[in-house]
């Protein structure tokens, strides 16, 4: 390989509606695609921390992306060496981690998930099933977004909880039931914000409503699994895990599902080290977006489609975001009854994505 170089192109995309997550109204996403090219190829990365969230700061972000740049202009940067050394950048790490494992995987004529499990004997699936998103604040509303996310063929759906009062709460999750009916899979996602007693009352009391699982019902790993060892729903950890240390933590005390973003823990390769530990410990793994443009989300697909690939009991992940957005760098992958679908061209398949002015 000759003549490696790396461009950054900032982004700022508009959210069609205002999203509260963990107590934070997010209205739009920032960040930067990496690009990183060698003999007429390039591979695409995003880096994009989401504020309230992430531990770094989109300034900090740039600040290591744009050191990446300047090494390689002068040649003095080792891509594995630098990696190493970009733990406390995880966002900047994900994007150049991300350009690169494309660019590999384009040079080797495989898809991503192909070339990510390239030493595993495995191959992908053709297709990744996903889950819809409910977030609306009425339970009529809920109701109607749940049976919409039905008829259109998801097999599982995850309802936001923890911003409204908790009796609302509980009636938004009957309804969510209602609308889903019996057979699909209802989760929830408190993102951290009860404390132990409301969540533990609040779990109590939708038990019968058939809950799969309740991401980050209160903050930090240590009290999620205390509640977990409590709760008689499952619980799932998310946020509080932001790093390898974070899951292997989560692993020992004993909580059975990791939610796993690439992009927030430092790229594929960590995201999917992250998983390995987690068959290893019998827990399952649900890939999802990071609230990421169509170059993020396309990053998150091939590693979910990964994950799949060595999995025992594959899960409905969480990638069904992009309608989220307004508008986007590049045709994100679409959703068709509840799942979506691998493209077969090489890297993560898509053209290159399109300017967007920041």
């Amino acid at each position: 390989m000759t003549g490696l170089r790396a461009e950054l192109h900032p982004f700022r995309l508009a959210l069609r509606a205002p999203l509260v997550t963990g107590g934070v109204t997010v209205r739009f996403r920032a960040g930067f695609l990496v690009a990183l090219s060698a003999d007429g190829i390039t591979g695409w990365g995003e880096a994009s921390p989401l504020p309230g969230w992430s531990r770094t700061s989109l300034l900090d972000t740039e600040t290591a992306l744009r050191s990446v740049c300047d090494g390689l202009v002068r040649g003095e940067v080792v891509l594995g060496t630098l990696l190493s050394a970009m733990q406390d950048t995880p966002h900047a790490r994900a994007g150049v981690a991300g350009a690169w494992a494309d660019l590999q995987a384009q040079r080797a004529g495989r898809t991503l998930a192909e070339q990510l499990i390239a030493d595993t004997g495995h191959l992908p699936p053709a297709s990744v099933s996903v889950n819809a998103l409910v977030a609306a604040a009425d339970p009529s509303d809920v109701e109607q977004a749940a049976d919409q996310a039905s008829q259109a063929g998801f097999g599982a759906a995850k309802l936001k909880v923890g911003e409204a009062d908790p009796a609302v709460d509980m009636e938004r999750v009957r309804a969510a039931r209602a609308g889903l009916g019996p057979g699909a899979e209802l989760r929830l996602d408190a993102n951290g914000a009860w404390n132990p007693k409301t969540a533990l009352d609040v779990l109590d009391r939708v038990y019968d409503y058939d809950i799969a699982y309740c991401e980050e019902p209160v903050a930090g790993v240590e009290a999620i699994a205390e509640v977990g060892r409590r709760s008689p729903v499952p619980i799932a950890v998310d946020e509080s895990v932001r790093s390898e240390a974070d899951a292997v933590q989560a692993l020992d005390l004993g909580v059975g599902t990791l939610i796993v973003k690439p992009q927030a823990l430092g790229g594929p390769d960590t995201a999917l080290a992250v998983a390995a530990r987690a068959r290893e410990a019998g827990a399952s793994v649900v890939v999802t977006s990071f609230l990421d443009s169509a170059v993020g989300v396309t990053h998150a697909l091939h590693v979910a489609a990964a994950v799949d690939a060595t999995a025992s009991n594959s899960r409905a992940h969480g990638l069904a975001t992009s309608s989220i957005l307004a508008t986007d760098v590049a045709a994100p992958p679409p959703v068709v009854s509840g799942a979506i679908l691998l493209v077969d061209r090489p890297g993560l398949g898509f053209d290159e994505p399109r300017a967007v002015a920041p």
